[in-house]
């Protein structure tokens, strides 16, 4: 089994999570508590999904609700970039990477339920 942070849903989970919390620091001090805080908390609970997913050997329910927190993720994003918090480019790079994880995540679902 290889390492975690060596695989690339990995990488894509990580490289989210910095991104989210530099776009987090710039959120109006009135949204920081609020949106901030969940948009970060998802995507730290992704990153931690392909960790646990990994380390498991019954990896489809870890990998739905990994699912579940980027699905949750994409929406909070969508709201912040509709309350003008996020720039349309600044969003555009949070899709491609949600995007990346949410693919690779269904072909590691996929394999899982195959393997079962």
């Amino acid at each position: 089994m290889a390492r975690a942070t060596d695989l690339p849903i990995y990488r894509a989970a990580y490289d989210l999570l910095q991104l989210l919390a530099k776009l987090t620091q710039q959120y109006p001090r009135g949204y920081r508590q609020g949106l901030a805080r969940e948009v970060f908390a998802e995507a730290q609970a992704v990153v931690v999904g392909v960790f646990r997913a990994n380390t498991t050997t019954d990896k489809a329910p870890i990998l739905e609700t990994l699912r579940e927190h980027l699905e949750t993720l994409k929406l909070l994003l969508r709201l912040s970039k509709d309350l003008h918090l996020i720039s349309p480019g600044q969003f555009g790079s949070t899709v491609e990477l949600t995007d990346a994880i949410g693919k690779q995540a269904s072909g590691w679902l996929n394999y899982a339920r195959n393997r079962a």
